[in-house]
């Protein structure tokens, strides 16, 4: 019996390692359209195409700092795809001083948060 199974077991091992694995494809598509600019200061503006109907588009700026010491490179874009269900997806985001943030109507929105009232003073 134990041999049995464990003959079992090894053919059933030897088929799931046997079985094709999905190939995925990593091909590269030059960008049907590529404009950037730099200045010397390193902000930037680009935007690319490709053949797959992808847009990118991106502007990075200094903005003065907080403490007025300094510039942080604030970034801006959308990025917009086809994806295998034929719809155009837009996402628009910002990164800067206050964080990451990204928009679009196919991403998930947080629900609101209610608010808590202050709790009565101790008496």
């Amino acid at each position: 019996m134990n041999k049995l199974v464990l003959s079992l077991a090894i053919c059933f091992l030897a088929s799931v390692l046997a079985a094709p694995l999905e190939e995925h494809s990593n091909r590269f598509l030059p960008p049907l359209d590529h404009e950037e600019v730099h200045d010397e200061f390193g902000q930037f503006a680009l935007r690319y195409v490709t053949a797959e109907g992808t847009v990118v588009s991106e502007r990075g700026r200094l903005v003065p700092a907080p403490d007025g010491a300094d510039y942080v490179m604030v970034y801006e874009g959308e990025v917009s795809y086809i994806g295998d269900d034929g719809k155009r997806y837009v996402t628009k985001y910002t990164a800067g001083l206050d964080g990451y943030h990204a928009e679009g109507d196919h991403l998930p929105v947080a629900p609101e948060v209610p608010e808590v009232p202050e709790p009565a003073p101790a008496s």
